[in-house]
């Protein structure tokens, strides 16, 4: 499930959408202030082809998220609050705004 950052153009906040599909054809907007005008932005990633996760890891809340602040730490990189957020909000049963699943 691919997971993209945007800058909205009108109040210049940065978000993240989360789609089913890398070819979904989802129009994004501003999550604070519903603008259509915003930029894709480029954001750090990892990716791992070989997993052996089964769908019984994921149905523990205190995984989700846990590769994603690994890969993070592991890089050296500061994790976007709006991340540690949504991460939080998701292990708590509120998925974000903008889930497309």
């Amino acid at each position: 499930m691919p997971i993209y950052e945007y800058k909205c153009e009108d109040c210049d906040d940065i978000f993240e959408i989360f789609f089913k599909t890398y070819l979904s054809n989802k129009t994004p907007k501003c999550i604070s202030c519903e603008s259509l005008k915003v930029k894709k932005i480029i954001s750090s990633v990892s990716f791992n082809s070989k997993s052996k996760s089964t769908g019984s890891y994921f149905s523990d809340s205190s995984n989700i998220g846990k590769h994603v602040e690994q890969s993070f730490s592991k890089h050296g990189l500061q994790m976007p609050d709006s991340v540690k957020k949504s991460i939080d909000n998701a292990r708590k049963g509120k998925m974000p705004k903008g889930l497309d699943i």
